[in-house]
């Protein structure tokens, strides 16, 4: 905390615009989302329907996407920032700005491998249980109600594990992109590498560590959401949305005496927030090759 006290100024200047970037680009996708909903609602469940509405499904995917981006190239940045601190350098605005230049693209493709690939196989891994209940169903005539029920509870918990299971073995990526110049399958097996138990006992293991830091950044992240979302569907309500309707209306749909200061005050705030995790991975990383592979830390 003394990293994130100390260079506070110089986070918080980094992550406005990339804040900035990121909200914009997420209220292009809400609204994007609202449209299709609304779609949806009013129009026929045909064929027709949902081609002529699947351009604007990708678009909205895109810029979900895009926000994806602009947050690992921030954590990319405050990486360098963690690193400078480590390694007893002064850090600046201009240097990490111009690592993210460098590294950003293998930052990128490196975090899109990632989010792909952990998405398709928690899919497939929760999706699973439902198939096979279908198949049994249709084959022993059993009622589709049970099977289907303990097919998405069983889902659900596969997934839930998965989800774990990635996280804790490659989310180490983003720092090591930028710390040790690798990117795509090199980075996720060297996270892997990282985070491997060595024979400790479970309370000791990296994974374990970075599952207490992964919970803390989560219930930050968690709060952070519901202070947004609360007011956003307050105001909704008073204007006329239901939950009918479909998804929330983005800030772009709601009046312009809420979006514009609400817009400025979710900027600030994530300014604040945001660089806590990507600060926190890095110093992690530094402490697992400190601790580890003495060698490998200049």
């Amino acid at each position: 905390m003394w990293a994130l006290r100390s260079n506070f100024k110089l986070l918080f200047s980094i992550a406005v615009p990339f804040c900035a970037v990121d909200l914009v680009v997420r209220e292009v996708a809400n609204g994007m989302l609202f449209g299709m909903t609304a779609g949806l609602r009013t129009g026929d469940f045909n064929v027709d329907a949902l081609i002529a509405l699947a351009p604007r499904a990708f678009a909205s995917l895109g810029f979900f996407i895009a926000s994806f981006w602009v947050q690992q190239l921030l954590s990319g940045a405050v990486t360098v920032v963690g690193e400078d601190t480590f390694m007893g350098r002064a850090p600046s605005l201009r240097t990490s700005l111009l690592r993210v230049l460098d590294r950003g693209v293998p930052l990128l493709l490196t975090g899109t491998v990632f989010l792909l690939a952990s998405t398709v196989g928690v899919t497939l891994v929760g999706a699973l249980p439902m198939v096979v209940a279908a198949v049994v169903s249709l084959s022993t005539g059993i009622g589709p109600t049970l099977p289907v029920i303990a097919a998405l509870l069983l889902g659900v918990v596969l997934a839930v594990v998965a989800i774990i299971f990635v996280t804790l073995r490659f989310s180490l990526y983003a720092p090591l992109v930028m710390l040790e110049e690798r990117s795509m399958l090199s980075a996720l097996r060297r996270s892997q590498a990282l985070t491997d138990g060595r024979g400790l006992p479970f309370l000791q293991t990296p994974r374990f560590r970075l599952s207490v830091m992964l919970l803390i950044a989560l219930a930050l992240s968690s709060v952070l959401q519901g202070l947004f979302v609360v007011p956003r569907v307050v105001v909704a309500v008073f204007t006329g949305w239901t939950p009918v309707d479909g998804a929330l209306p983005g800030l772009a749909q709601l009046p312009i005496w809420f979006a514009v200061p609400f817009g400025l005050v979710e900027v600030v705030t994530n300014a604040v927030v945001m660089p806590v995790a990507a600060l926190l991975v890095a110093f992690f990383v530094f402490d697992l090759r400190v601790r580890y592979e003495p060698d490998t830390v200049a």
